[in-house]
């Protein structure tokens, strides 16, 4: 059977917590546009982009690598893991420094002035700025927790960690705006509730750590430490992948600051209301790679037809999966940003269409570039990644001054288009010269 019994417990577990998760985000969605309205929402999500981008620098790899290293033991590897999570630890220090940097840089720019009034300075955004990139810190943390939990396939303990952390972000967030009302200085003031709300994310995502490393100790305890042959592993086999990653992250979220540098908040906070839609919909693809992948991996080194056929089937699911979801978005916009975000946001109804073929190529390029790291062709989806950001800011460079959001969402489908073309000779390619060294041409699967 190509879904063994395995995966199948897997994906109910892994559908199962994201469906708490993402039922919890999208009221918190909901909760934080309307608090602050198109312009601060804007703000908002152009500092927690900012953090996503610079968090990338402590993971670099890391991450998938320990999915795909624990998969492959029968006993979690307590060694590896602990010298996984000390490297992580020593990039913490320098993302930490780029973070201070990054909240220097928006206390000291004089454009930011009016986005509070509560500080002498301006300080709305520089505050924000490093609240979320300390957040992301402990989100990404969690998650590297999380592709432990995946390698050894008990997705049952991510569903627990990540319904744990959407409801305290949802409850520290609703706390914080109830309390809001009681100091009527400040009360009117969307610059100190934007840092309000991101002071309230801050105490959710360590409460979700705290509990995740509980969660991780019953699993297997990490033994910290460094060694000369884990880093030289980091170095010939996780770096490659960890720019492959970061180049990734840049051009899917270079166009926040590329759009709020070429036409402001207002853009931003519209752009990022539709965009979330897009966001929500790409658990699809991530509940089934989150299953299959450890056993994509086992097939690939052990059984390339089973892996060829299980490759074709996950694909089959994720293309319809993404035409349905393309579907909704062209055939009810307007809906959708009603309830994730109110009236005041129907500006990004024409976002929200734009990103509908995103949709498709999104959930389909998720399964291939896991194929490449599955593969191990982790240097050529790095010299791809590089290549893919100069496609999308000449695209953003082009279409933003035009259209604005809908041109930033052109973009986007413009590069999946050319990730995808360029995954699946490639995947093509390298499947089927190892299923060729396993079975007759003629029985090779489509």
């Amino acid at each position: 059977m190509l879904w063994t019994r395995r995966i199948r417990r897997n994906v109910g577990w892994k559908t199962l917590g994201v469906a708490a998760e993402k039922s919890l985000r999208f009221l918190l969605v909901a909760l934080i546009s309307r608090a602050l309205g198109v312009k601060m929402y804007g703000q908002y999500t152009y500092a927690v982009a900012l953090a996503l981008l610079w968090v990338q620098m402590t993971d670099m790899g890391l991450g998938l690598f320990l999915a795909r290293e624990v998969s492959r033991h029968e006993v979690p590897p307590a060694k590896l893991i602990g010298h996984v999570f000390t490297i992580k630890m020593a990039l913490a220090l320098a993302y930490i420094l780029v973070v201070a940097g990054l909240t220097w840089w928006h206390f000291a720019d004089p454009e930011f002035k009016e986005t509070a009034t509560f500080h002498p300075r301006p300080g709305a955004l520089g505050w924000t700025v490093a609240l979320t990139g300390l957040s992301g810190l402990a989100a990404s943390t969690i998650e590297a927790m999380w592709q432990v939990f995946r390698g050894v396939q008990q997705l049952g303990l991510e569903a627990k960690s990540s319904s744990v952390f959407a409801g305290a972000q949802l409850a520290c967030v609703s706390l914080a705006l109830a309390v809001l009302p009681t100091m009527p200085k400040v009360a009117n003031d969307k610059g100190y509730t934007m840092v309000l709300i991101a002071a309230a994310m801050l105490v959710a995502s360590l409460v979700a750590l705290a509990y995740t490393a509980m969660l991780l100790f019953r699993v297997v305890t990490p033994k910290l430490g460094w060694s000369r042959p884990m880093l030289q592993r980091f170095a010939r086999e996780v770096l490659p992948l960890g720019v492959a990653i970061v180049a990734s992250l840049i051009y899917f979220k270079i166009d926040v600051p590329m759009l709020r540098m070429l036409r402001g908040d207002v853009d931003v906070g519209l752009y990022n209301a539709a965009y979330k839609v897009l966001e929500n919909l790409s658990v699809v693809p991530a509940i089934l790679m989150a299953a299959t992948f450890p056993a994509l991996v086992q097939k690939i080194q052990d059984d390339p037809v089973g892996a060829a056929k299980l490759h074709a089937a996950t694909r089959r699911v994720l293309l319809v999966a993404g035409l349905a979801g393309a579907l909704v978005l062209l055939a009810l916009p307007e809906l959708l940003i009603r309830i994730l975000n109110g009236d005041a946001f129907l500006g990004a109804v024409p976002v929200l269409r734009a990103l509908a073929p995103s949709v498709v190529l999104t959930f389909v390029n998720y399964l291939e570039t896991h194929m490449l790291v599955a593969m191990g062709l982790v240097r050529a989806q790095m010299a791809f990644a590089l290549a893919l950001i100069a496609v999308n800011v000449t695209a953003n460079l082009a279409f933003i001054p035009l259209w604005g959001g809908v041109g930033s969402a052109c973009a986007t489908a413009l590069t999946e288009v050319v990730l995808l073309w360029f995954c699946v000779r490639l995947v093509r390619k390298e499947l089927g010269q190892r299923v060729a060294t396993a079975m007759p041409a003629e029985a090779v699967p489509a």
